[in-house]
């Protein structure tokens, strides 16, 4: 009997397990073959392995309707410089906190995080109002079936961290997070640094020029 009632219940499991599995979720047909005809890439534009590596940034915008290319032209430039800008934001602080990191022996005691946020803010606004201005390297397209005018603007990461050290290297700024005694020393480092940067800068403007060619 108490064979049965074994057998009975292995039975039972396996019908249920057999019952749950059928039910479960399934693996959803290829939505992107049945529809693939209804879509079209989001931009003209393929990423670049310099993208991915971080050594350029990029900035895509597009314009339609406009009474002319000119006007399309100059409305597809600022859609890209406002998405530049918000990248150009997100370097500015990694760039700030990494210098930070790397001067931790000399910040001042009681220096808050606060104050390192507030001061991110300043500089990004700062960078943004007067550094994406242009000129600009740009690549442009225009989609023969809508008209749509589209710009990738592609400025060099190097650049934006030489903006960005460029203003950290201020002696008032540095009073606010670096022990006075060592603030020298720190303004030499920043000097070495910019002098690598704009080497560097100028072997990525190469490259960038290369890729627009």
């Amino acid at each position: 009997m108490k064979i049965n009632l074994k057998k009975e219940n292995l039975f039972l499991f396996i019908y249920i397990t057999f019952i749950l599995t059928s039910c479960g979720v399934k693996k959803p047909a290829d939505i992107r073959k049945e529809v693939s005809s209804d879509f079209v890439d989001a931009t003209p534009f393929q990423q670049l392995p310099e993208e991915v590596s971080g050594q350029i940034i990029t900035g895509v915008g597009f314009s339609e309707k406009r009474a002319n290319l000119a006007l399309a032209r100059e409305a597809a430039i600022t859609s890209a410089i406002s998405d530049l800008a918000r990248k150009v934001e997100t370097k500015v602080e990694s760039v700030w906190k990494r210098t930070m990191a790397d001067w931790s022996e000399y910040k001042q005691e009681g220096m808050q995080e606060a104050m390192s946020i507030e001061e991110i803010k300043t500089m990004t606004k700062n960078i943004v109002d007067t550094e994406l201005k242009g000129p600009w390297i740009i690549q442009e397209k225009i989609q023969k079936s809508t008209g749509r005018y589209w710009v990738r603007i592609l400025l060099a990461s190097s650049t934006v961290e030489k903006w960005t050290k460029q203003r950290i290297n201020n002696e008032n700024l540095l009073k606010k997070y670096i022990i006075e005694s060592q603030i020298k020393k720190v303004q030499e480092d920043l000097q070495k640094d910019l002098d690598a940067i704009k080497e560097k800068e100028s072997q990525d403007l190469k490259k960038i020029k290369s890729l627009t060619r």
